[in-house]
């Protein structure tokens, strides 16, 4: 089948916590969209941003921060990531836990399998007997809950703004989330101010290995024309500078996480 019109599912909102993250997708689905050659109609919002709706031909392709997960995969296919997610921790600054052991560091679960649960076991310790807070149903609980659950209070909130609000009122001692999102965090004025601390995780199945595309199972030439895409947008540095442009960092997946030798 040749792919000359797509129709691409994407979200849609107003909240400053995925803005940057829309705004990432929407220039790269377009960059995407001309290194194939077709025409592409952006969908927003209305449910076409849903697996559901991929699975429902609405649309054929999603483009909505999706990790690559074995559980994901048991209903949709993946292009070849796009971008690589770490997921880190907000504190109120200044408070008990600003400097946490590893700030800045970029520990991946499946490379740095050891130097990641000696930052687990080291966080522990500075967690014992706080109270730490993640969106339900995300990865980031799943996290804390596992990694922390017998040391700290883990409390799952159903949206951002209550739980930045209870960070920076005191309410929690420190957030979980995807890093992109936490940089763009945004409080109401006079409540705090946060901070980023500690290391940076990702890359196991409760994370996914990557962001990228969703696709249905039996489109394979779409996905192969997507990989290729993304494998020159990657080359040629497109995708470095859009990371920049939206996040300040460099998520694209050529990041190494191996050890410097």
């Amino acid at each position: 089948m040749a792919w000359k019109n797509l129709r691409i599912g994407m979200r849609s909102s107003d909240s400053p916590q995925i803005a940057a993250a829309i705004g990432f997708e929407t220039d790269l689905a377009r960059d995407l969209c001309l290194r194939m050659d077709a025409v592409c109609e952006i969908a927003s919002g209305k449910g076409d941003d849903s697996v559901a709706a991929l699975q429902a031909r609405r649309v054929d392709a999603l483009m909505t921060w999706l990790p690559v997960t074995a559980a994901g995969r048991q209903a949709i296919d993946f292009s070849a990531a796009y971008a690589v997610e770490r997921h880190g921790f907000l504190v109120a600054s200044p408070g008990p836990l600003a400097d946490l052991p590893g700030t800045g560091r970029a520990l991946s679960l499946s490379v740095t399998p050891q130097d990641a649960k000696d930052a687990i076991a080291e966080l522990g310790r500075r967690f014992r007997g706080k109270t730490l807070g993640a969106l339900a149903g995300s990865g980031d609980l799943a996290f804390l809950e596992e990694e922390f659950g017998t040391a700290a209070d883990i409390r799952a909130y159903a949206g951002a703004a209550p739980m930045l609000a209870d960070l920076a009122q005191g309410r929690l001692d420190a957030v979980m989330g995807p890093f992109t999102l936490l940089r763009a965090a945004r409080v109401p004025p006079a409540t705090g101010s946060l901070a980023l601390s500690g290391p940076e995780f990702g890359e196991d199945e409760r994370f996914g290995a990557g962001i990228a595309v969703g696709l249905r199972p039996s489109d394979a030439a779409l996905r192969d024309m997507f990989d290729r895409a993304i494998a020159n947008a990657m080359s040629d540095g497109t995708l470095e500078r859009l990371s920049l442009r939206w996040f300040g960092i460099d998520i694209s997946p050529h990041r190494c996480n191996c050890k410097p030798f």
